[in-house]
């Protein structure tokens, strides 16, 4: 499955989740790992480090519980400790939140077998772990960034929309302290049927000022990627942002009201949760999306946009 396919799924999966917030019984939605390669971050499959490293993603996938959504943990001394650290994206229900951590980690444990650095998003979720420190600390690479191959009619004026929707985050966030949570969405309309939806989120142990330096090289990387694309994303280790234009007829208000930045909480870990299959990583090349499939996913948004009433909450 190529990257536009990918990609279009994370748009699609996260905009679906906006609107709906109910948890679905799908797979999570892989996107892209990598397995950081150098000469200095290799391990040996019976070795200490990866020892260490095996405990500590089984302690990040016990702690996804319902009161977490971002945990961070070390396992070991001196050189062979290993750090790591989970984030679920800010408004995904928390069994999808567990499920996907759960399928994170595993993919890890398959796709990286020697590297002691590496990263994974998923549609609800990232895992990133190394053996420097990484917590509290502003990493923008690797990065991943891709668009649709579907162009917008009037491409300047969108840029600069999704620019300045992300800017606006951006500079609030600055605001907020290490702790607190990072997570914005948010809606503009572009033309009188096309509204623009954005997803924005840093881990929440970055201070406001690393969020917002994450955040600028992510839309500079947006803007590098994806100008006039109806679509895109990047992912950095420490933060993402996504937008979607979606062109859909529907009458009344199918906003929904943005969260404002709450700490952080933890509790005592939960049992670790079964995992599910974990998706085979994609192969090289790029795949283009049928139209029905198109007409499937927009279909299955505007059912949930219904769900809205006209004050922007779901029904009873």
């Amino acid at each position: 499955m190529g990257f536009n396919l990918r990609i279009t799924l994370l748009f699609f999966s996260m905009l679906i989740s906006f609107l709906c917030q109910t948890p679905t019984e799908a797979s999570p939605t892989y996107i892209h790992h990598d397995c950081i390669n150098t000469t200095t971050t290799s391990s040996t499959p019976n070795g200490t480090y990866r020892s260490n490293l095996l405990q500590l993603l089984s302690y990040l996938s016990s702690n996804a519980t319902s009161n977490l959504e971002f945990y961070n943990a070390s396992v070991g001394n001196s050189v062979d400790t290993a750090y790591g650290l989970f984030v679920c994206r800010g408004n995904v229900p928390a069994a999808d939140c567990r499920d996907c951590v759960a399928v994170a980690t595993k993919q890890l444990v398959d796709s990286c077998p020697k590297e002691k650095a590496a990263v994974v998003w998923y549609a609800d979720c990232l895992i990133h772990y190394s053996n420097r420190y990484i917590f509290s600390t502003m990493v923008s690479e690797p990065s991943f960034s891709a668009s649709t191959q579907l162009n917008v009619s009037e491409p300047k004026e969108f840029d600069d929309l999704v620019t300045a929707t992300m800017n606006d985050f951006a500079s609030l966030v600055t605001k907020f302290g290490s702790g607190a949570k990072k997570f914005s969405t948010n809606e503009a309309q572009f033309t009188a049927s096309q509204t623009l939806h954005t997803i924005v989120q840093c881990t929440p142990d970055l201070s406001g000022y690393d969020c917002n330096r994450c955040l600028q090289i992510a839309i500079k990387n947006l803007s590098d990627c994806c100008s006039g694309k109806s679509s895109g994303a990047v992912t950095l280790p420490s933060c993402i942002l996504a937008y979607n234009v979606n062109q859909l007829s529907l009458t009344g208000n199918t906003s929904a009201p943005t969260p404002n930045p709450a700490p952080v909480t933890g509790n005592t870990p939960a049992p670790t949760p079964n995992t599910a299959p974990v998706p085979p990583p994609p192969s090289s090349g790029t795949d283009q999306i049928s139209l029905p499939a198109i007409i499937s996913i927009v279909a299955s948004i505007s059912v949930c946009a219904m769900l809205f009433d006209r004050h922007g909450l779901l029904l009873p």
